[in-house]
């Protein structure tokens, strides 16, 4: 509200305020006829021409209207084209006539910027602001979450906008405090970051700005995924059933975030994993823990945290996705037959997609399961296109019928995300106990970007505006 006041207030004032600085009445006033202001994507230049900003006097020439800029951009600069790094205090009609004039943003994290200007045809000066509107926000941190070699403790790589890895980020950030074993999730807010931490049974809560430790939330048994629900976040808690078959406190507690205390727990299915929100339900993928020997999805109303339903899919559901129509997929890994080892072989495994409207589920089965992490399963920018793996990563449009069986890059990973912004895959990849973990960066056409040196075990890739 307050940019659009300033908008209007700025053409009223250039539509209606003048300076006379001559007594010749015969000298036209200028009309400050186009202030379209433009739209800019995060980090681009863009040519602002006579299509945008334009005064026509019939009595001056357009090289004698001169533009004083006023008050400056503050998230880029205002340039002439022939030199987009000097910023620029004055130009002419003429020049916005010949594409002269540039803005060039900074890549900073803002919507919008403005400048203010005063034009004069040398007697009568007039006033106004011009606004810029700037693409969608750009992703700035990019923390990979690493487990961790065996016995050892886990730890974060932040990666910034400028591809700069700072690995053990958290232990540098807290005066060589140790993360801990077994990190297994982690989500972001404007304030804070939140890091599930399995085997030590807490989730660390951290200030975004420096990722000092703010506050540990204890309580949990065995957590393992956290999501953000506006001013509460849900975690998954419990591993299935002990060795006499017993099951084990499988939960998902519910935190206040203006307190950062436990408030509630609602009882799921066993070894709950990941957890998504589609229209104002909260789903659950039970996986039966070390048992495996759940095949449930519950569904839970946001508003009074109560169970709704429980979805019967196929086996062991460990990560989901939702799609453009609000409806969930699930990934189900299957249940493991280890009797070859180290040939591990997988039943009843597959993609099982919820329809959120009548939780009708249609599934597909999957074959050859080569990938060995929990995060198997993303969707693109658009939530049109899901990404899975198996024996490689496909990418399957949401309104097909079948699997593809063409692969969309060879390889299988230890967890894969989407940029949301750009739409780039981030595909972590495990190298054992004794060799740190890479990062693989793939755009949306499958082609091969870049690649980081990251911790042991990464699994997964959080983007932080």
């Amino acid at each position: 509200m307050k940019k659009f006041l300033k908008f209007s207030l700025g053409l009223l004032i250039a539509s209606s305020l003048f300076v006379s600085c001559s007594d010749d009445d015969d000298n036209a006033m200028p009309n400050l006829s186009v202030n379209k202001g433009v739209v800019i994507e995060n980090g681009a230049t863009v040519t602002i021409t006579a299509s945008e900003l334009n005064v026509v006097d019939t009595d001056t020439e357009e090289s004698d209207i001169i533009y004083t800029v006023t008050t400056a951009t503050e998230n880029g600069i205002l340039a002439n084209a022939d030199d987009v790094k000097t910023a620029i205090k004055s130009f002419t009609q003429a020049d916005l006539t010949a594409s002269k004039i540039v803005y060039v943003h900074n890549g900073s994290q803002t919507l919008t910027d403005e400048f203010s200007f005063s034009v004069t045809d040398g007697d009568n000066v007039l006033t106004g602001i011009f606004n810029i509107s700037i693409g969608e926000k750009q992703i700035s941190y990019f923390y990979v979450l690493n487990e961790g070699s065996f016995g050892g403790t886990g730890s974060i790589s932040m990666i910034n906008r400028n591809d700069e890895v700072t690995n053990n980020y958290f232990f540098k950030a807290n005066n060589d405090i140790p993360l801990g074993t077994l990190p297994q999730s982690m989500a972001v807010n404007d304030k804070y970051a939140f890091i599930v931490v399995t085997e030590k049974d807490h989730v660390l809560v951290v200030n975004k700005s420096d990722f000092t430790h703010y506050k540990t939330i204890e309580g949990f048994s065995y957590p393992r995924e956290i999501t953000l629900v506006g001013d509460k976040a849900y975690v998954s808690d419990g591993n299935g059933q002990d060795a006499s078959n017993n099951k084990q406190n499988n939960q998902i507690y519910v935190i206040d975030l203006k307190t950062m205390t436990q408030t509630g727990q609602i009882s799921v299915g066993a070894g709950p994993e990941k957890m998504v929100v589609s229209n104002g339900k909260l789903y659950v993928a039970n996986s039966g823990g070390w048992s495996n020997d759940d095949n449930t999805v519950t569904v839970i109303d946001i508003e009074t945290d109560k169970v709704l339903e429980t979805i019967i899919v196929k086996s062991c559901p460990k990560d989901m996705v939702v799609d453009a129509n609000g409806d969930i997929w699930v990934y189900c890994a299957g249940v493991p037959d280890f009797s070859n080892w180290p040939n591990v072989t997988y039943s009843d495994s597959g993609i099982s997609m919820i329809a959120e409207s009548s939780s009708k589920v249609t599934s597909y089965e999957l074959t050859n399961i080569e990938t060995s992490g929990l995060k198997n399963i993303a969707i693109n920018k658009a939530k049109d296109v899901v990404y899975f793996m198996s024996d490689a990563v496909y990418a399957m449009s949401i309104t097909d019928t079948k699997l593809p069986t063409n692969k969309f890059i060879d390889a299988t990973f230890y967890g894969i995300d989407v940029n949301p912004v750009s739409d780039n895959l981030w595909l972590c990849e495990s190298l054992g106990a004794t060799t740190a973990g890479k990062v693989h960066v793939y755009n949306k056409e499958g082609k091969k970007l870049k690649n980081f040196t990251v911790g042991y075990f990464p699994n997964s890739v959080t983007f932080s505006y």
